[in-house]
């Protein structure tokens, strides 16, 4: 047999085994995934189907929601607090740490805002306090612990910082209150988030003005 005709047979003999070799090589591979048990993520939460017993379409209720989550995140990014020490007949500087003041105006339109429920859990640790006679701020003022409203600002569904992507999820509604999640998110540019948090966000109808019932509920 000539060279050439042997170099050409090892070719085809070579290639016949390197077949041979990956087919076994898939096979195995084949036989082992069939054995191993492929789950659902557990921490990939089932999908919400949205329950709507309202007369509005979920359109409306997508709107009138966020409507009213906006509204309340930009009361309280506006908001103005004094220092107690600038505006309280009875108390100095060394009370700015532990407590600040608010005005009636500020309590009248937060009170539009949240549900009676809401508005009290806030309102219990208010306290009228006598201003002082040179301070131009007209109505009551009320006092409250310097850290009354922190929270809002970060860990709700209306936060001010530490979020970059906000989405709102319906859950259910009927004439009278709706039930929503808000999904706060802090993602960089490639798109790994730092955090992925979900709130409860819940609107009730008092007098027949939808309000907001709850914002500060982490949902696990």
């Amino acid at each position: 047999m000539k060279k050439k005709e042997w170099i050409r047979l090892a070719l085809v003999v070579g290639v016949g085994i390197l077949f041979v070799i990956v087919l076994l090589g898939v096979m195995s591979f084949t036989r082992k995934r069939e054995n191993i048990d492929y789950t659902e993520d557990p921490s990939v939460p089932e999908e919400i189907k949205f329950t709507n017993a309202s007369d509005m379409t979920e359109s409306e209720i997508r709107e009138l929601v966020e409507e009213k989550r906006i509204n309340l995140k930009n009361f309280f990014h506006d908001a103005q607090y004094y220092n107690i020490g600038d505006v309280s007949e009875d108390h100095t500087s060394e009370d700015n740490d532990d407590y600040m003041v608010v005005n009636e105006d500020f309590l009248n339109e937060l009170k539009t805002l949240l549900s009676s429920r809401a508005y009290d859990d806030y309102y219990q640790y208010m306290a009228e306090i006598e201003k002082r006679s040179d301070i131009n701020i007209k109505g009551t003022l009320y006092m409250a612990p310097r850290d009354l409203f922190d929270r809002i600002y970060i860990t709700s569904a209306i936060p001010s910082y530490d979020v970059s992507e906000e989405y709102l999820i319906l859950e259910s509604a009927t004439n009278e209150r709706i039930k929503a999640r808000e999904n706060i998110k802090l993602c960089n540019d490639e798109g790994i988030c730092s955090r992925d948090d979900v709130y409860e966000l819940d609107l009730v109808k008092e007098e027949d003005t939808w309000k907001v019932d709850e914002f500060l509920t982490l949902i696990d």
